[in-house]
């Protein structure tokens, strides 16, 4: 009889099952109120992640596309243009949240594995007429996920951030992975 070692879904990281050590820390965790910020756990967490990232809060949501629409819902006026890979998950997976919440359009641009050039990012901004929408975010996906995992380097980051900052452009990082760039680099 053949042996068949263990099978690892890499398909994405939400296939991913909890241990079970995971799962015992799961039940051990002391909870309360989150919404009467009275539960410890979530505190911590956003403690944790406000102090990695270098901000002063950090807020929890339970899900990577909730944090991208509320985003792009905060920084997009009815009628603004998005910049996006077009491999990216907010252009392909988020059931037109763009235009469906924040009243915006996406603009996706052909990377390479889901990575883009400032300069494409420059060649993409529409020009101020009173009959184009204004482009006003560029979204960047570390790392993306139909890119191949493919990493956005800082040196590439500060490049993108340099153009939307000469452009009036907020970057705007779904940064679902983000952990796997930290890793990686």
């Amino acid at each position: 009889m053949a042996h068949n070692p263990p099978r690892i879904d890499l398909f994405s990281d939400t296939k991913t099952r909890p241990s079970m050590e995971m799962r015992k820390a799961m039940c051990a965790a002391e909870v309360g109120d989150e919404q009467a910020d009275e539960d410890p756990t979530t505190i911590s967490l956003c403690e944790i992640v406000a102090d990695l990232l270098g901000h002063e809060k950090a807020l929890f949501l339970p899900s990577g596309t909730m944090c991208n629409q509320i985003a792009l819902a905060v920084h997009c006026n009815p009628g603004d243009e998005i910049i996006a890979d077009e491999t990216s998950h907010i252009f392909n997976f988020e059931v037109g949240g763009a235009s469906a919440i924040a009243g915006a359009m996406i603009r996706p641009i052909e990377g390479k594995n889901g990575i883009f050039a400032a300069s494409q990012v420059e060649d993409a901004l529409r020009p101020p007429l009173r009959h184009s929408p204004k482009s006003r975010v560029v979204v960047v996906e570390q790392t993306s996920n139909l890119g191949g995992g493919s990493v956005w380097t800082l040196e590439m980051l500060n490049s993108i951030k340099d153009i939307a900052r000469n452009s009036d452009l907020i970057v705007h990082m779904d940064g679902a992975r983000l952990m796997n760039a930290v890793v990686a680099s």
